[in-house]
């Protein structure tokens, strides 16, 4: 066919005083302009700016407004009617591929179609590119530039078309910094091109960085606007859901409580009655005598195990029985009792426990009387004591670091200590719950939770897609849990842009689904199927059918155990005893999509089951239905203790993620949480506002709930809790004032790969968006020193940025690790230094006296003012040279800046000039930014010594 003619495209309905943008998706080819015909008609998406400058396409988004992948090649036009002056101009045009720019209907510049996929590593260092005049921003990497001339001989205005192609055949969707700029009259200046009604912009740095915060804030927000209209169209389905959920509850039994903390006191009362009546002695000798023989000698079958369908570690399960049908314990009758007939049994098969000898005489004779009198189950007698309530400084420390993960400001905490009214908690827990950053605190929590572990270069064991962004966007949007879930597991979207697509990703495993199946067990239902993958779990009732059954309802189709997840049958010969490992799988057999938890969670996939259905005949939706629909009592239940375990410092049922065989501390209050989220829409958010606002979470955090059994976990008092790895990193920065300064976390800078190949995860402003940063190479070309200098001290509290499976709990012993990297990490040492432009220069200008100075960095960094004896210590430091810190204006030297280095990517990384180049950004990183010339060094080296002091402070990284 003919090539479209070179004719500028007329733009309907451009507005004055701004620019169109629109984003026309499907072209044939980035290589060239479209043929006559082949030109998309239909544009995707259209977007209003106020100049020619745009430094990314908005975002993409499926029907149910989870990220998707736009249909690339993408063709972007943006159009607006400038004024300028009569007579020539210069105009400059940047973009990274095929591009042309329109000037009232004449073509004045055009760039090339980039096409060339370059070597692996081999690529030569690009030298930095010079400024088109001095003082100008200069060009981004991969970034074409161009002039061209056009002569205006009309006093009015003039359309502007800029035409450019984004993405295609092994490239990525990403414009990188596209702009139009017009040369001044005197040749000195470029502006950037706008309409008559914007004021100019001057193309340099200083004018242009804020101008792209803006742009960035205005696409985000366009973003989120698609995104929430398109979720939109799924509300009436999750409000027939949530109908439903209601009408279920309605049914259920009510419970004896309604607010957690009457559940708390009643039990507290419950021990503290028993403590005081003449039940005590009964008691103690049960839990004195009794229960150490039943925990060493048969706990580790009948116990968290049920071996032959039998536990005896509750009085419930003791009277229930086994398989056999026997009576394990009837009160009061130890000759029915089917206990004390195994473990007297002459009969070296029958004889429990299974040893040589069983049990010795005199424990068998403390069994037979404990049954004789009864069989009491009584709880443990302790003394319990209510903590007190913290004060002020405290509680605001707490709630924002456990709903926004960072540490109030000043002024906040200023504002609510002076703060008379009664209901001030209550009113900041609702401010706190409302805030963005409730999601960024969050993030972290999920990313664990669910192994998501995308790679920047090659696919490793298990490694994802960053579904990161669809948990992001679902906890920004407040998203109820029972559709997030759901939406998770139904994998929508794009698997490498952040859709939940992502989640399906399990890389280098032989069954990618199985994996899944263990995360999904262990997130939301509180299942432990780990061992399940390769034989039937020896302490636990689930089995490897059990596993490969919801791999296949994920699979969408009966599935096959593959011969590396089996044990080899050879294992089994010769052994000299009974393996606790059986295999009831063989390898190639296949499986079918079958629900097994039927019994665990109360919920059968019954025909019921289809009406809460978009599509009945897809397993993987009615999976999703079948763990987050009301009848499934276990799914409410684990997120609730999940949550509780995060203000609390332990579960109502512990460990959070494998709850068979085990038994909940207070079992009502558990029942009536999740109760009250499956009522309230699934909303996270009212969970933790009741227990945000209970009293016993308001205590003093000098509980030790975590290391005792669920009969003596009473939550009189919160356990003391360490700041997670991520909210230390935020909160260095938080106290400091300064954001997260680092380079963007990928190898390829110009889009010459596709998504799938070379990720890019940004440029982090929050601590959870940091990712695995090992390269495989262990090359420094393939270093990123700045993103490092943050992973070192996320790592050395606790954070994996590689979570090849669940991380239910993080290591939080201390270290040593620890105190080095605050006291002398690279990140440390930049965040403590009063530098030019930091905030902790501009509060130490501001100051009015050493005190004033002295209360604000204590309130930054540990949300309180000094003790009299902390003042005594620190100011007087400060006040030494306080009126004369700042140096006259004749005595200040301006410190020479550091040249500007050449880009490593991953297309000339194995040039050795890349590892120089590198090894000097990680030298300048462990040194620092310079001080703030203003500053007498000795003043400002006892200030710089003073923060230091309160980062290393041991309540920095608590809270109170």
């Amino acid at each position: 066919g003919d090539p479209m003619p070179t004719i500028m495209p007329e733009l309907d309905d451009v507005p004055h005083g701004q620019v169109l943008v629109t984003f026309t998706e499907g072209l044939a080819t980035q290589e060239r302009w479209p043929y006559q015909g082949e030109e998309p008609v239909e544009t995707t998406a259209h977007w209003l700016g106020e100049s020619f400058l745009l430094p990314r396409i908005p975002l993409r988004y499926d029907e149910w407004g989870i990220r998707a992948s736009w249909k690339a090649p993408v063709l972007i036009r943006m159009a607006t009617d400038v004024a300028l002056p009569v007579g020539k101009h210069t105009i400059l045009l940047r973009a990274r591929a095929l591009s042309r720019l329109w000037v009232d209907g004449e073509a004045v510049a055009q760039t090339d179609a980039m096409t060339k996929q370059p070597p692996n590593g081999e690529e030569p260092v690009i030298p930095l590119a010079a400024p088109p005049v001095p003082g100008a921003r200069v060009r981004g990497y991969g970034i074409q530039e161009v002039t061209g001339e056009v002569e205006i001989t009309l006093d009015t205005p003039v359309r502007v078309v800029l035409e450019t192609v984004v993405g295609g055949t092994n490239f990525r969707t990403e414009t990188g910094e596209t702009c139009v700029a017009v040369l001044s009259q005197d040749g000195q200046t470029y502006h950037l091109l706008s309409p008559a009604t914007v004021e100019p912009v001057p193309l340099t740095d200083a004018a242009i960085e804020p101008v792209l915060a803006t742009i960035n804030a205005n696409l985000m927000a366009f973003d989120d606007a698609q995104r929430r209209r398109a979720a939109a169209s799924q509300n009436a389905f999750w409000d027939k859901r949530h109908d439903a959920a209601c009408s279920w509850a309605a049914e259920q039994p009510a419970v004896s409580q309604d607010a957690i903390d009457g559940f708390i006191n009643e039990k507290i009362a419950e021990i503290t009655a028993l403590g005081a009546s003449s039940e005590l002695v009964v008691a103690q000798h049960f839990h004195d005598v009794v229960i150490p023989i039943l925990k060493e000698e048969c706990f580790r079958c009948h116990g968290d195990k049920d071996k032959g369908g039998l536990r005896l570690n509750s009085s419930e399960a003791a009277l229930k029985g086994g398989d056999s049908g026997n009576t394990t314990v009837v009160p009061g009758e130890p000759e029915r009792s089917e206990l004390i007939a195994r473990i007297i049994s002459d009969d070296e098969d029958e004889r429990m426990p299974p040893t040589d000898h069983g049990l010795a005489d005199a424990q068998i004779t403390i069994l037979t009387a404990w049954i004789a009198s009864g069989a009491a189950w009584p709880l443990k007698p302790v003394e319990v004591k209510t903590a007190s309530i913290i004060e002020d400084h405290a509680f605001i420390r707490r709630v924002y670091f456990d709903t926004v993960g960072v540490p109030p400001g000043s002024a906040e905490i200023d504002s609510f200590v002076n703060d008379k009214h009664p209901d001030k908690r209550a009113r900041l827990i609702d401010l706190l719950l409302m805030d963005e950053r409730y999601a960024d605190h969050w993030m972290g929590y999920w990313q664990d939770m669910l192994a998501e572990n995308p790679t920047l270069i090659n696919a490793s064991l298990n490694s994802t897609g960053p579904f990161r962004w669809y948990i992001y966007d679902s906890l920004r949007d407040n998203k109820p849990l029972d559709r997030m879930v759901t939406e998770l597991l139904l994998m929508r979207g794009a698997a490498h842009e952040g859709g939940s697509a992502g989640f399906a990703l399990a890389a280098e495993n032989d069954a990618p689904f199985a994996a899944k199946g263990h995360i999904v067990a262990s997130a939301f239902l509180g299942m432990e199927l780990q061992c399940a993958r390769c034989h039937d779990s020896p302490y636990h009732s689930t089995t490897q059918r059990d596993l490969f059954s919801l791999a296949a309802m994920f699979a969408r189709k009966s599935v096959k155990v593959p011969g590396t997840s089996a044990v080899p049958a050879g294992f089994f010969n010769n052994l000299d005893r009974e393996p606790l490992i059986q295999v009831t799988l063989k390898p190639d057999e296949s499986i079918a999509p079958v629900w097994p938890f039927a019994a665990v969670t109360g919920q059968s996939d019954t025909p019921d089951i289809d009406s809460l259905m978009l599509k009945p005949e897809d397993t993987r939706e009615r999976l999703a239905t079948l763990i987050t629909a009301p009848g499934n009592v276990r799914f409410p239940q684990v997120m609730v203790n999940r949550l509780w375990r995060q203000l609390f410092g332990a579960g109502l049922v512990e460990p959070v993620h494998d709850w068979e065989g085990k038994s909940a501390s207070h079992p009502a209050l558990l029942a009536w949480l999740g109760r009250q989220l499956v009522t309230r829409d699934y909303d996270l958010k009212h969970i933790l506002r009741l227990m945000l606002n209970s009293a016993a979470y308001q205590r003093e955090a000098i509980g030790n709930n975590l290391v005792v059994s669920a009969g003596e976990r009473f939550f009189n008092a919160p356990d003391r809790r360490r700041l997670t790895a991520e909210q230390v990193v935020d909160a260095m920065h938080t106290a400091v004032g300064m954001p997260i300064n680092s380079e963007e976390l990928t190898f390829v800078h110009d889009g010459r790969r596709a998504v799938s190949n070379r990720l890019s995860l940004g440029e982090p402003s929050r601590a959870w968006m940091f990712a695995s940063l090992a390269n495989e190479r262990d090359r420094p070309s393939l270093n990123l020193p700045y993103a490092q200098a943050h992973t070192d001290v996320l790592k050395a509290f606790g954070w994996t940025g590689a979570r090849q499976k669940p991380i239910v709990t993080r290591e939080s012993e201390a270290n040593v690790l620890q105190p080095g990297v605050l006291a002398n990490g690279a990140l440390a040492t930049t965040l403590t230094r009063a530098y030019d432009g930091s905030a902790l220069a501009k509060i130490a200008l501001d100051a009015t006296s050493p005190d004033e100075l002295l209360d604000q960095l204590f309130l930054r960094f540990l949300s309180r003012r000094p003790t009299v004896g902390e003042r005594g210590i620190f100011a007087p430091a400060l006040a030494d040279g306080f009126d004369m810190r700042i140096l006259p204006q004749e005595e200040i030297v301006v410190p020479e800046a550091l040249p500007e280095l050449p880009l490593v990517t991953w297309f000339n990384h194995l040039q050795s000039e890349a590892n120089t180049i590198q090894i000097e950004h990680e030298r300048r990183v462990q040194m620092g930014p310079a001080p703030d010339r203003n500053f007498r060094a000795s003043w400002r080296e006892v200030y710089e010594d003073v923060v230091w002091s309160l980062l290393n402070h041991h309540e920095f990284v608590w809270l109170p």
